[in-house]
C-alpha cells in the first residue's frame, strides 16, 4: 500500500506541473546546504525550487494530461530539482547564471572553465609553498621577498577534473574558479524543451545585430522610395533637398532658392566685372 506522504508528494509535485508555464530542471549537485537556502530566499517570489524522489517525480509526470513533459524525464540524472516559474526560458537561464557565486575548487571537482594563473606576486612568503605550487605545475621563484609565479599557465583545461595539488595551489593564491548557483539542464516551455546553449544568448551582440539590421532596412526602404512610417519623414527631407538641388542646378527661382542664387549671380558678375577690368 503507498503511504500517504508519497500521494501527498505526487500530488503536490504535479499541480505544480501543471500550474507553472515554464519548468526548469537544475543540476544541484555540490550546492551546499546555507548557499541553497540563500538560493531559495533570491528566488523566492521570482521561481520556486521542488526536490524530490525521482520515482515520485516521474509518477506525477504520467499523472499530468494537459502538458507533454515527458521529455523532461531525459534530464532526470544526478542530483536535480525543478525549478517553476513565469520568467520565459531565457530570462531564467541569464537571471540564474547573474546570481551564482565563486567558490573555492575541491579535489575531484570538475572546471567550469579553464583555470589559468596569472604571472606576478602571490604575496606568500617563501617557505613549503614553493614544493606545493611547484607540484601543481606552476612555475615560481622568489622576488622582493615573495613567491613569484614566472609565466602564466593554464593549470587545468575546462571539463578536466581539478586535482589535490592543484586544489590546494588554488587556495594558497586566493583563487576560487568554481561557481556556486543553479545549472539548468533543461527548461519546458509550451511543449518545447530547451539546453543550455539554446539559451547561452549574447544580448549585447544580439541588441547590436538587431539595431544593424534596423540601420540596413531603413536605408534600403529610403533608396528605394518605399514609404513606411520609421522613414517617411526622413524621404520628404530626402525629396526636398534633391528638389532644392535640381532648382538651384537650372537657377529656377524659388522662394527658397531665390537669395542663394541672386548672391551666386551676382558672385558670378563681380568676377566677369574684374576680367572686364583687366582687359581694358
Amino acid at each position: 500500500m503507498v503511504r500517504e506522504w508519497k500521494k501527498k508528494e505526487v500530488k503536490e509535485v504535479k499541480n505544480l506541473l501543471e500550474n507553472n508555464p515554464v519548468i526548469g530542471i537544475t543540476n544541484m549537485h555540490s550546492i551546499p546546504g546555507p548557499q541553497l537556502q540563500d538560493i531559495r530566499k533570491e528566488l523566492h517570489g521570482k521561481a520556486k525550487i521542488r526536490m524530490s524522489r525521482k520515482t515520485l517525480i516521474k509518477r506525477a509526470m504520467d499523472d499530468v494530461k494537459e502538458k507533454d513533459v515527458e521529455e523532461l524525464k531525459d534530464y532526470l540524472i544526478g542530483e536535480t530539482a525543478f525549478i517553476f516559474t513565469d520568467m520565459n526560458p531565457f530570462r531564467l537561464y541569464s537571471y540564474l547564471q547573474e546570481n551564482k557565486s565563486s567558490a573555492p575548487a575541491r579535489a575531484g571537482d570538475i572546471a567550469p572553465n579553464d583555470i589559468v594563473i596569472p604571472e606576478g606576486g602571490t604575496g606568500i612568503d617563501p617557505g613549503p609553498a614553493i614544493g606545493k605550487l611547484q607540484n601543481a605545475g606552476i612555475r615560481t621563484s622568489i622576488e622582493d621577498g615573495e613567491i613569484y609565479v614566472a609565466d602564466e599557465s593554464k593549470v587545468v583545461e575546462e571539463g578536466e577534473e581539478i586535482t589535490h595539488e592543484i586544489a590546494e595551489a588554488l587556495k594558497m593564491l586566493g583563487l576560487e574558479p568554481m561557481e556556486i548557483g543553479l545549472s539548468l539542464k533543461a527548461v519546458w516551455e509550451d511543449g518545447h524543451v530547451f539546453e543550455p546553449e539554446d539559451l547561452d544568448i549574447d544580448y549585447e551582440g544580439y541588441r547590436e545585430d538587431v539595431k544593424a539590421s534596423y540601420q540596413r532596412a531603413l536605408n534600403l526602404s529610403i533608396n528605394a522610395g518605399y514609404v513606411t512610417e520609421e522613414n517617411i519623414e526622413l524621404l520628404v527631407a530626402k525629396a526636398w533637398n534633391e528638389g532644392l538641388s535640381v532648382a538651384m542646378e537650372s537657377e529656377f527661382p524659388t522662394e527658397q532658392t531665390i537669395e542663394e542664387l541672386l548672391r551666386i549671380n551676382s558672385l558670378k558678375a563681380k568676377n566677369v566685372e574684374s576680367k572686364v577690368e583687366e582687359v581694358s
